[in-house]
């Protein structure tokens, strides 16, 4: 039903007229056959998308490929060439921070100009007004001209006032990473409030982890157009793809793409990724054979009775991530990825405050030189909890030749709560100019913490920091 959509786009196309110079553009206005002296661009093109009511849409792609544009179309603030747009609800569009201010006019004039221009009375305004003033705290330069703003303040003055309106849909365009490190967590906690309150959010980032973080969904823009759209790690990871790919390879991402596209149980699988099947495909639960055979957990409570010990971690087979990718411009290999215990045993099922190796190998068919090999630890979002590379061990290998292998092991404390957990490993050259990994597996290998360290408390959250509390109570 439309009515569950808070935006739809109908073959939605933004046409530009592209000329070489000023005087093309005039020959062509002049011209008494109306010779065309320009180039058609699109920088949106035949574009369709229903955005849900309470949807928190990521929306990603290169630099080119359509964002802003599509963000401006939906905000209103250009016109479409062709196709049909309807939004639903009051839209607070977050461009060009301080775009719409009067230089001339003082920070709390542009408050009232603005709110004005999004229909507030003067009344609703006042309600507002210490929320918002409180928000920007830019102390006594609000009774400032603007233009003695430096832009940091116009910015965080520009985010207070917009946000604290209150709209039923807010457009964000890389606006999270305005002001000092405090004022963005305020930003971040405000844009909590909206998630919660079920506000439609349009997201542009090129963070990858803050989409991953924020978002509910995804579209992956290239050339105007969607090439895909989905569950958002899974729009994230081949955005990386594309990003990290050169020449052939980049084809090949796009047949890919294309493939997930036309297969919905692969775009399933991202949502239920942290699932795993026995052979009947259904999910292992406590009693199933994997677990009842294994003596570190109680059958009656279902829980791990362990102190800090590895013995008490084991392996599940069918236990594996359904998300890897894998892209490489380069004749590399990473292999045998798992994690064992210090005497060698192959586990995925882990006990935190307990100490394990990631180990892997990687086969070189090309000579390389001051190669560098990273691994990240992800959650379920995709959000990097924990990494470490050989280069910021002061461990550079100085050269590989073909037919090289490397042996890697990394050693770690799982300090993890109760969860499924991912690693990506990359390995890239230290003295190369552009960004491209030799290889890089992202979602290479999963692991679940089945229990934390034996203790009389319980933390929550991701980290396990050891939290002990104590009270001491006095009375008088």
């Amino acid at each position: 039903m439309d009515n569950d959509y808070a935006i739809i786009l109908e073959n939605v196309s933004k046409k530009y007229r592209l000329y070489k110079n000023k005087k093309d553009r005039m020959k062509e206005a002049l011209h008494p056959l109306k010779k065309k002296m320009h180039k058609d661009f699109y920088a949106v093109k035949d574009l369709t998308l229903k955005i849900k009511k309470g949807e928190i849409l990521g929306i990603i792609g290169k630099n080119g490929s359509g964002k802003s544009t599509l963000l401006k179309l939906i905000a209103g603030v250009i016109e479409p060439t062709n196709g049909h747009i309807i939004t639903k609800g009051e839209i607070v569009p977050l461009l060009e921070l301080g775009s719409g201010f009067n230089p001339e006019y003082t920070g709390l004039e542009n408050i009232y100009f603005y709110c004005s221009i999004m229909g507030l009375s003067r009344h609703e305004t006042d309600l507002k007004l210490q929320e918002m003033l409180d928000f920007a705290d830019i102390g006594d330069f609000i009774y400032q001209p603007i233009k003695t703003y430096s832009s940091g303040m116009k910015a965080r003055l520009a985010f207070a006032v917009s946000v604290n309106i209150d709209p039923d849909i807010l457009i964000l365009d890389e606006v999270l990473s305005v002001g000092d490190e405090l004022f963005r967590r305020k930003s971040y906690a405000k844009m909590e409030e909206f998630f919660k309150a079920g506000k439609t959010i349009l997201f542009v980032s090129h963070s990858v982890q803050s989409v991953n973080e924020l978002c509910t969904s995804a579209i992956l823009l290239n050339n105007g157009q969607i090439l895909l759209d989905g569950p958002t790690k899974l729009v994230t990871m081949y955005y990386q793809k594309m990003i990290y790919s050169k020449g052939d390879n980049v084809n090949n991402v796009l047949k890919e793409i294309s493939t997930i596209n036309n297969d919905q149980n692969k775009k399933n699988e991202f949502i239920s990724k942290d699932s795993y099947k026995n052979k009947n495909n259904i999910t292992k639960k406590k009693g199933d054979s994997d677990v009842k055979n294994n003596p570190a957990i109680d059958q009656e409570q279902g829980i791990y009775k362990s102190k800090v010990s590895s013995k008490a971690a084991f392996y599940i087979k069918e236990f594996k991530p359904k998300s890897t990718i894998i892209y490489s411009d380069y004749d590399v290999e990473i292999a045998n990825v798992c994690i064992k215990t210090f005497d060698g045993r192959l586990v995925n099922h882990l006990v935190s405050g307990a100490d394990f190796v990631l180990h892997f190998v990687i086969n070189f068919n090309v000579a390389f030189k001051d190669i560098n090999v990273g691994v990240s630890f992800k959650d379920e979002k995709g959000i990097i909890l924990s990494g470490l590379s050989t280069r910021n061990s002061n461990l550079i290998i100085s050269e590989v030749s073909k037919g090289d292998s490397l042996s890697v092991e990394f050693n770690f404390t799982c300090h993890f709560t109760r969860g499924i957990y991912y690693l990506d490993i990359g390995v890239n050259e230290v003295n190369r100019s552009d960004l491209s990994f030799l290889i890089k597996h992202d979602d290479v290998l999963n692991f679940k913490l089945i229990e934390e360290k034996e203790t009389r408390f319980h933390n929550w959250g991701i980290i396990d920091l050891n939290i002990n509390p104590k009270i001491v109570l006095n009375r008088i």
